[in-house]
């Protein structure tokens, strides 16, 4: 039997909703998971509104929170199972707008998330860095400063701007992964080189690690879906995200397609 989960005082609120689930997992997840007991009800309600109107935390990540949450709940998946802390490696993250959203949901039940967010770009990864720190910033200003402090996020996130395949040279990242996430995959742009990605993330599966891919076209997801089968991928669950914003390209639009692939030599 599944552990009773601890419910914070934030999460009883009247108005709870997608947007306060998200706000108190965020919370949560900047305070290391310690539950802040004293903070002011109406600096609460004024952060919440905040929260609502960033830029950061729009419609797009409030729709891959719901995607997050619907294949994790189709697919049974329990990435982590059995430790304490969860290792998430985001791959070819660009300017990394989910940075904050990914370890607050996978952590969001009370494990701690360790995330290494990869790009091969110096210039995204700085943008990455920025707008994690710009987030952070939201939460860190209501909190006790004995619950966080300047350098807990240097604990929380890697941000590296290198090739995927060169991280086992640094010491400090781990060689299996419980969750890799790549948004918006790019196969039809240089499919060598996303074969060696998905290569690399196969085979960077824990034991009961997840390789999660979102992607803009319908027949491009597809393809990534056969290739990754044939590199010995298995697609657990495919999602087409209803809400996903359209863009101007026809046939465009936001984490239009979500899918949990696992290594077939790893039951799961």
């Amino acid at each position: 039997m599944e552990e009773e989960q601890k419910i914070s005082p934030i999460s009883s609120a009247k108005d709870s909703s997608l947007g306060v689930i998200m706000f108190d997992s965020l919370l949560s997840h900047f305070s290391g998971n310690n539950q802040p007991e004293n903070l002011d009800p109406a600096l609460l309600k004024q952060m919440r509104q905040e929260f609502n109107n960033s830029e950061f935390f729009g419609e797009d990540m409030r729709n891959l929170w719901l995607m997050l949450e619907r294949i994790q709940i189709k697919a049974n998946l329990d990435p982590g199972k059995g430790k304490n802390r969860i290792d998430l490696l985001n791959l070819a993250c660009g300017y990394c707008e989910e940075g904050s959203v990914l370890p607050a949901f996978w952590g969001r039940h009370g494990l701690s998330v360790k995330q290494f967010s990869v790009d091969l770009r110096d210039a995204e990864i700085d943008k990455a860095k920025r707008r994690y720190a710009a987030t952070e910033s939201i939460f860190k200003s209501a909190m006790n400063p004995k619950i966080v402090n300047s350098g807990e996020s240097a604990q929380g996130v890697e941000f590296i701007a290198d090739n995927a395949v060169n991280l086992s040279k640094y010491g400090q990242i781990p060689s299996k992964f419980d969750v890799i996430f790549i948004r918006h995959q790019n196969l039809w742009h240089d499919r060598p080189t996303w074969q060696k990605i998905y290569e690399y993330a196969l085979n960077s599966l824990s034991n009961t690690g997840i390789l999660i891919i979102t992607s803009y076209f319908d027949r491009e997801h597809l393809l990534a879906l056969e290739l990754l089968k044939l590199l010995g991928g298995n697609m657990v669950v495919s999602e087409r995200n209803s809400a996903s914003r359209q863009l101007d390209f026809p046939g465009k639009s936001i984490d239009r397609h979500v899918a949990a692939i696992t290594n077939k030599s790893i039951p799961i």
